[in-house]
């Protein structure tokens, strides 16, 4: 999903800052120029950071702590990203995946498959690649050998209309898959979520579908299944080291909102809504120790027919219940929002069109 900053939004960051000096806030330290369309952003536990996306070619922003940015052509267009070690870099096309064992400087294409979604590595060796047709590859020898996850077969939906598209691991032991199954059906739908459309009066109502959830409490040893109907898709799943969690429900089709987040405990199977607003599209969420939780968010545009982009909003907090909003050094629009870091003193965003900010505080 593409995003931009508008006139307005953009004369703003040079003429009329929103907080004042040494306040901690979200501040602009790259635009790339001209826009790009991001497709996925992630870090490394030794500060590298990596936005790969397109604008007429494929290529990937890469900066270490976030200073200078550099752009690196890449051989195919990107689907998602991920750092495995220091310095591999690993993402997935509609061709497979490809590896660069020297920050993005030279690429090999490492395993062909046409409908993977995602590419995650619990270590430098052990990883796993996701897809559509419920493919869940694994490799255990640093991606150079693939192959399939046998329960990612076992659930009863089918294999056509099931992809798997998100994971997670809290410690290298428990870990989490997601995927969703969602048969062909009638009425009115887009690329876009209905809350971008501009013909939203006429998108079809959400409606529920197959949710399904491999976990693992080994290292991969062994996952278990469950299936459960729910309405939306769960996006994105964080956990911190002590197993509480939060999890990005988000919905594509007309829905009175446009986002919910979940909090789970997986030392004691319990979940509960943690934030739900009707003006807060959530796209992305971290986590980390002691309840502390951000999520981004984008307030849906009130006229999509004028413009599909809407503001930026940044939320914090240490009880994933109660939420405050972060400050922003200035206005940003925007229709996407990824983040990555580890801590509020290590905070990074992107938007969907390479406008990268760090949370300075």
């Amino acid at each position: 999903m593409a995003c931009s900053l508008s006139r307005r939004a953009a004369a703003a960051l040079f003429v009329s800052p929103l907080v004042s000096a040494g306040q901690p806030a979200w501040k602009v330290v790259h635009q790339a120029s001209p826009p790009i369309t991001i497709a996925d952003f992630a870090r490394s536990e030794s500060g590298y950071l990596a936005a790969a996306g397109r604008d007429d070619k494929p290529l990937i922003l890469l900066s270490k702590d976030g200073g200078d940015w550099s752009s690196h052509p890449l051989p195919a267009s990107p689907v998602s990203l991920c750092f495995a070690g220091e310095r591999d870099l690993w993402f997935t096309s509609a061709g497979g995946l490809w590896r660069s064992g020297d920050l993005a400087q030279t690429w090999k294409l490492a395993h062909r498959h046409d409908s993977l979604t995602r590419v995650y590595f619990v270590g430098t060796d052990h990883g796993y690649a996701l897809g559509g047709n419920k493919t869940v590859l694994e490799t255990i020898d640093g991606g150079r050998e693939w192959n399939p996850l046998p329960a990612a077969a076992e659930p009863s939906t089918h294999a056509e209309y099931t992809t798997y598209d998100w994971i997670d691991f809290a410690t290298p032991r428990v870990g989490v898959i997601t995927g969703v199954s969602r048969p062909p059906r009638t009425g009115r739908t887009g690329p876009l979520p209905a809350w971008r459309d501009p013909r939203r009066d006429l998108r079809r109502p959400e409606w529920p579908s197959a949710s399904i959830t491999l976990q693992t409490r080994d290292g991969g040893a062994t996952w278990k299944h469950s299936t459960t109907s729910l309405f939306g898709s769960i996006t994105r799943v964080r956990y911190a080291r002590d197993g509480r969690g939060l999890a990005l429900i988000e919905f594509h089709d007309a829905f009175e909102y446009p986002s919910e987040v979940f909090s789970i405990d997986l030392r004691t199977g319990r979940s509960s809504r943690a934030f739900r607003e009707k003006d807060r599209a959530v796209t992305d969420l971290l986590v980390f120790p002691g309840s502390r939780a951000v999520l981004a968010a984008i307030e849906p545009p009130p006229d999509p027919r004028s413009s599909t982009f809407g503001a930026a909003h940044f939320l914090v907090t240490d009880d994933f219940s109660n939420w405050t909003g972060m400050p922003i050094g200035a206005p940003l629009e925007a229709g996407r929002l990824w983040l990555a870091g580890d801590s509020l003193t290590s905070l990074w965003a992107v938007s969907g069109s390479g406008t990268i900010l760090r949370f300075a505080a």
